[in-house]
Order: structure tokens, then C-alpha cells, then sequence
């Protein structure tokens, strides 16, 4: 039982490849958000004067912690297997 779980814990490449893919999500998602604000300056210096932009930094890096999620728990299930 003891080696099962050394050999599952010992494997980092879905950890890595998740935490690979959460990073690519979010710097997409600010690539995204800038262009849309390059696109409506009027809007991007509302979001700034409000505030709301950084709430939707943080509803960036949500989104790219449950994609990286996501990933993780399908990869592990393919090295699992």
C-alpha cells in the first residue's frame, strides 16, 4: 500500500502540465481583456476608475486554476492507468 502511494505522489509531470496550462489560460485571457480594451478605451478607463478590473483579474486566474484543474485530474487519471 505504501509503495502505491510513493509511486502515485512521485509523478509530477500532471501537476506540472496542469500548472503549465492554468499559466497559458490566464495570460490568454489578459491578452484577450487588453485587446478588448484597446477596442472600447471609454469602458477600460471606467473598469479602472471603478475598480472592476480587478475583480476581473481575479475571475482570470479562477478560470485558470479550474481549466489547470481540470487538467490535472485528466492527466492523472492517464498515468494512473
Amino acid at each position: 500500500m505504501l509503495t502505491l502511494m510513493a509511486a502515485n505522489s512521485s509523478s509530477t509531470a500532471p501537476v506540472l502540465i496542469a500548472i503549465g496550462v492554468a499559466i497559458l489560460v490566464i495570460i490568454w485571457l489578459f491578452i484577450k481583456t487588453g485587446i478588448a480594451l484597446l477596442h472600447h478605451p471609454i469602458i477600460g478607463i471606467v473598469l479602472i476608475l471603478l475598480g472592476v478590473l480587478g475583480l476581473w483579474n481575479y475571475l482570470i486566474i479562477g478560470i485558470g486554476v479550474i481549466v489547470g484543474g481540470i487538467v490535472f485530474l485528466v492527466i492523472s487519471q492517464f498515468f494512473n492507468n
